[in-house]
């Protein structure tokens, strides 16, 4: 599931403040970017490992624009940091995307924990997380917060590439707040979260959600602060995606697949070799019965001379084979159990196990459900 974040990350992110990285620019154009016309260049986002281009956007040619893929939570797909600045003084970057499990029973959580779970948050709302991480650090800085700002056109994309891709249980939230200091250098910083719900069903009737935020922050003089912020939203809208990219994702998803599928064969082969060696074990302690039956068929009909009525056995042990029933001792007591095994393993409720293997012990036998037994002698 980790390598889904990645994925919806590259294709819902659309403001500065979101997942927008990239490699250093490396060719520049002439193109409209909805505001002004000028100089332009293509930024390509490129993975680490493959060296293929994941995405490209087009920025003004006199931003520097630089950025690295992070591997932080799928070790195939990246997300990416950036840095990118101008001469105007406008200045923005983003932080890595941290990942946490959230369960709503607390006594749940706790035992996850005490299984070496390390991810383990409770949900955060963004309005929470703003008051208690970010107004600290930004009045530390000299800023001032001003207000929550909404940004209508990115609701709408992320609403419209959720119902593309057909996700229900998703939410993605991207909460952006605006600041000033005394310089007059406002700021934009924005929390994007990502929360999937999991269905009870899923988890053994516990309601558990996996979700991540990454923080965007976005700085520039007043004079200039609304004009580059608008190039930096429109950049992201015209993000073009590389199919190369696309083609490799799926076909990393497929291999995946296929292992997933392979593993899960091997679990149900490796199922059935216990089932089958638990069946032959049962098979045995039958076959046993079977054959102490046919001997006493044999001592009716006078065809067995070596046991119980045709050596003249007593009386008493006439009626055990009549019975088929064996005398054992356990601890100064006599039991009857059936006749025909080797050994005989009983629990402290006289309940008793058959068995003709010498190596065979039920204490070690799951099946038992680790009960105590204790072998006994045979009278």
């Amino acid at each position: 599931m980790k390598a889904l974040f990645p994925f919806i990350f590259t294709l819902l992110i659309c403001s500065s403040c979101l997942d927008t990285q990239s490699q250093d620019a490396r060719s520049a154009s002439k193109s409209d970017l909805g505001l002004f016309t000028q100089s332009t260049q293509k930024h390509y986002f490129v993975d680490g490992k493959t060296g293929l281009v994941v995405f490209e956007k087009e920025y003004p040619a006199v931003w520097d624009i630089l950025s690295r893929p992070n591997y932080n939570l799928d070790s195939d797909f990246p997300s990416f940091l950036y840095l990118m600045q101008n001469k105007k003084g406008m200045k923005a970057f983003n932080t890595p995307i941290h990942q946490f499990v959230a369960f709503q029973n607390p006594q749940y959580a706790q035992m996850m924990r005490s299984y070496g779970l390390t991810n383990e948050r409770p949900l955060i709302s963004p309005t929470d997380f703003i008051e208690s991480e970010i107004r600290p650090m930004m009045e530390r800085q000299g800023f001032k917060f001003l207000s929550h700002r909404e940004f209508p056109e990115i609701t709408a994309y992320i609403e419209q590439q959720k119902k593309r891709l057909g996700i229900q249980n998703m939410d993605f939230i991207a909460y952006s707040t605006e600041w000033v200091n005394g310089d007059n250098i406002k700021a934009l910083v924005t929390f994007n979260q990502l929360i999937l719900h999991y269905d009870p069903a899923l988890t053994g009737g516990e309601d558990m959600k996996i979700w991540n935020y990454q923080m965007g922050y976005f700085f520039a003089p007043a004079s200039n602060y609304e004009a580059d912020m608008k190039i930096a939203i429109n950049a992201d809208f015209k993000k073009i995606d590389s199919p190369n990219w696309q083609k490799y994702q799926m076909q990393v998803n497929n291999f995946r697949q296929q292992q997933q599928t392979l593993e899960h064969e091997n679990r149900m082969r490796n199922q059935q070799i216990q089932f089958d060696q638990h069946q032959k074990m049962m098979n045995d302690r039958y076959a046993a019965n079977d054959a102490n039956h046919a001997r006493f068929m044999d001592n009716l009909r006078g065809t067995n001379t070596a046991s119980g009525y045709s050596s003249n056995s007593s009386h008493s042990n006439f009626i055990d084979m009549i019975r088929e029933e064996q005398n054992v001792s356990l601890n100064g007591k006599t039991f009857k159990v059936n006749a025909g095994a080797d050994n005989y393993w009983m629990n402290s409720d006289g309940k008793y196990i058959a068995t003709n293997s010498q190596f065979y012990d039920p204490n070690r036998d799951p099946v038992y459900d680790r009960q105590q037994w204790d072998l006994t002698t045979k009278n």
